[in-house]
């Protein structure tokens, strides 16, 4: 039986330093509104129907051409137009409204942020209930609180002040009913997130619909180191 000849010392450590060297590149797409390129996960997938309708996906893992654009109305409104849509995806198209896209995008951000504060859930790091989140805000362990949108005026108030006092970030999304839900509990009135984790991919999802509401009317309002958004 032949034997290999051992690599010698000199060209292993050459192979050793070519792949430390060795980059990889995060992948990029590019918004077909202004041409910048961001992570997919920073941008609204678009694909087409068999009989050529536009639409939103959830996924990006799908079959067939797909275009990006930015969480932006400006970009958005750029992008939705037949034309340019049909060189992207490579076929004739047809577009329904804008208002379509818009709710379609709005829709897929908050699924995103339902889906985070679900695994939050089973990972042990969401706290509600009233007297569970009060004792983990007083022993300093919320980092990023939900508060539902039907919460009781007093007891949002009292929240955000916290919230100030401490810089906790919070956003204000869902009703106590649809909390309630994605966590597998009766209706809450707010979420604290405990983990690090949770709270920067809740973020990651928070700052695309951020920008997406603002650009349409500019009606958000700062909270507690992070935009605060209404739904």
């Amino acid at each position: 039986m032949q034997r290999q000849p051992l690599m010698s010392n000199s060209h292993a450590n050459s192979e050793k330093g070519k792949a430390i060297g060795r980059t990889h590149h995060a992948p990029e797409r590019m918004c077909i509104g202004c041409r910048a390129r961001r992570a997919p996960s920073a941008l609204l997938c678009l694909a087409c129907m068999p009989q050529g309708e536009v639409f939103a996906v959830r996924s990006r893992r799908i079959a067939g051409r797909s275009a990006y654009v930015c969480y932006d109305v400006s970009c958005m409104r750029k992008a939705w137009k037949p034309a340019k849509l049909a060189v992207a995806l490579k076929r004739p198209v047809t577009v329904p409204p804008f208002e379509t896209l818009y709710q379609s995008a709005v829709n897929l951000l908050h699924e995103r942020i339902g889906a985070c504060l679900s695994m939050a859930q089973r990972a042990g790091a969401a706290i509600s209930g009233a007297s569970l989140l009060h004792q983990a805000l007083a022993q300093n362990r919320i980092i990023y609180l939900v508060l539902a949108e039907d919460i009781a005026a007093a007891r949002a108030d009292a929240y955000r002040s916290w919230c100030r006092q401490h810089n906790i970030p919070w956003i204000t999304l869902f009703s106590k009913a649809e909390l309630g839900k994605l966590i597998g509990k009766p209706s809450r009135s707010a979420i604290g997130l405990s983990a690090p984790r949770f709270r920067d991919l809740l973020a990651t999802t928070v700052e695309p619909l951020t920008t997406l509401r603002f650009s349409l009317d500019g009606c958000e309002t700062v909270g507690g180191g992070t935009q605060h958004i209404a739904s």
